[in-house]
């Protein structure tokens, strides 16, 4: 009975250490994925995003407090922001402006950065098929952790929007 346990420790361990190739096929899929849908999202309209649709509103609840408590504000300059590699794309690690309509367009581009990793929880769900589940989660937190920022972004654009009116 000992012997069996060990044996069934050993296996779960084993099942849960990442070897380089799967690490390698890891990357390279989210890559792809996320690249694909954040393509797909470049061609969304302005029109679209612009609208105040629930999945953009700002909740009661969430603030700038809120969110210095998780400490976005700390950790999310480590995100990379692929804003650069599009025609169409938006970068969103530097504000370039103090415009009002530049504002404005940032909180736009904060919408589409947001309804990006929504998307892209989606297919997070392969990741489960040849990982261990701990991998997976770690996919998932990955796009929640994204969402956060776009949502901490949001609100303090949309304050600097309201002071530049």
């Amino acid at each position: 009975m000992e012997r069996t346990q060990r044996i069934y420790r050993r296996k779960k361990e084993e099942s849960n250490k990442m070897t380089g190739a799967q690490l390698l096929i890891n990357i390279i899929a989210w890559f792809v994925i996320h690249m694909l849908i954040a393509y797909r999202c470049t061609k969304i309209s302005t029109f679209y995003l612009k609208k105040n649709r629930k999945l953009f509103k700002v909740r009661s609840w969430e603030t700038v407090e809120i969110f210095k408590k998780l400490g976005v504000h700390r950790w999310k300059t480590w995100l990379p922001d692929a804003g650069k590699l599009f025609k169409r794309g938006f970068y969103k690690k530097k504000w370039e402006s103090r415009t009002k309509e530049y504002a404005q367009l940032f909180l736009i581009e904060t919408n589409r950065a947001e309804l990006t990793h929504w998307i892209s929880i989606l297919p997070s769900i392969l990741f489960f098929i040849w990982n261990s589940p701990s991998i997976g989660v770690c996919m998932v937190i990955y796009a929640i952790v994204a969402i956060l920022v776009q949502r901490y972004n949001r609100i303090r654009i949309h304050q600097v929007v309201l002071k530049l009116k």
